[in-house]
């Protein structure tokens, strides 16, 4: 395997409603420093995959009110592998944009996708499997979804069913059936039957597998990886991007490739993955303190308070009293207090505000 052909696209498009108000749609979460530690969730993941691949060979996918933002976080990544989605249109035409950049400039690649919102606990494993990867798609015309054996009955997650193990030589399953962020009763089940994996949305594949999978629902695509090879120059591949684009209908990539193709094998991974797509996958991997509270908060005092979340900007003193599992955010001009485990609420109470107050909460 030549490990020059091995490429990355990493999804930074999203306005990160699910961690509201924190991640607001003029700075989403992939741009924020979640964790305290001077990184933005989007530096964490471009710096994992530089640990494996060169500036060069790693793309960025992302709105195009966006773009500064990621060239200024990623200083080291080429101006050019920045990719301007014209409207949101989820992860699937996302991939397909800035798979159709890479295919006009290297047919032959490998391609690993993966969203910007993701911890991973053990990177040396990460890579040995990555490669290990990367060696599968390179070898046969499959897709390769990363897998988590799923532990809780989480709603907010996909859920893979492994089947037989179809690839004796890297022990990979293929998928039986993929549920999309099932009822309650229904993740119980999946995870008490011991046969269902929770979908990272980290996917592989070659060049070729996607471009085959790709060629009805993306058809278009074809015709900006043309501007590409022939040089057409920048003006002309933006025309085409800004024309045929928008065409496409909004779809995840976890839908177009786990519930629309068969050639698609699961890679059980140990590598310490954990979302932070919303609040309680937040809570769950942070940092507590003695009594299960998360602070994000420097000048903070809590009184009989157990399990809470609490943010605020620096300069805000936070005194609170007996508070048990709630989610109390300052961010700018929105102060926020509710349970938070209750995510229905959180998106009521984002719609609400948006609808009385408009583009000021945004």
């Amino acid at each position: 395997m030549t490990t020059s052909n091995n490429y990355c696209i990493i999804l930074a498009g999203g306005v990160g409603c699910r961690l509201w108000p924190y991640s607001r749609q003029q700075r989403p979460k992939q741009f924020l420093d979640l964790f305290g530690m001077g990184l933005s969730m989007l530096q964490i993941t471009y710096r994992r995959f530089a640990k494996l691949l060169p500036p060069e060979n790693i793309y960025v996918s992302t709105s195009a009110e966006y773009v500064n933002m990621v060239r200024e976080q990623l200083a080291d990544l080429p101006a050019e592998n920045v990719v301007a989605e014209p409207v949101q249109l989820g992860t699937a035409p996302a991939t397909a944009l800035a798979a159709a950049y890479i295919n006009g400039l290297h047919p032959k690649a490998n391609l690993i996708i993966s969203p910007a919102d993701q911890i991973i606990l053990r990177e040396d494993e990460f890579q040995q499997q990555v490669m290990q990867g990367f060696r599968f798609v390179e070898e046969t015309p499959n897709f390769l979804c990363l897998g988590v054996r799923a532990e809780r009955p989480e709603t907010n997650y996909g859920y893979i069913q492994a089947g037989e193990v179809a690839s004796e030589e890297f022990g990979f399953s293929s998928v039986k059936s993929f549920t999309e962020k099932p009822s309650l009763d229904f993740a119980r089940f999946f995870v008490e039957s011991g046969e269902f994996y929770w979908s990272t949305s980290l996917f592989m594949c070659s060049m070729d597998t996607w471009k085959t999978a790709a060629a009805h629902e993306f058809r278009d695509m074809a015709k900006i990886s043309e501007a590409m090879h022939t040089g057409a120059g920048r003006e002309e591949t933006e025309r085409r991007i800004n024309e045929l684009f928008p065409r496409n209908r909004f779809q995840s990539v976890d839908l177009f490739i786990l519930e629309h193709h068969t050639n698609v094998f699961i890679s059980p991974c140990s590598f310490g993955w954990r979302d932070v797509g919303n609040w309680d996958g937040y809570y769950q991997i942070s940092q507590k303190d003695g009594h299960g509270n998360v602070l994000l908060s420097p000048k903070t005092t809590l009184y009989n308070c157990h399990n809470n979340i609490v943010m605020a900007s620096p300069g805000k003193v936070v005194l609170l009293s007996d508070l048990d599992d709630y989610l109390v955010v300052e961010n700018d001009n929105i102060i926020m207090l509710c349970k938070k485990d209750d995510a229905q609420q959180i998106r009521r109470m984002m719609t609400d505000a948006q609808l009385k107050y408009g583009d000021v909460v945004s």
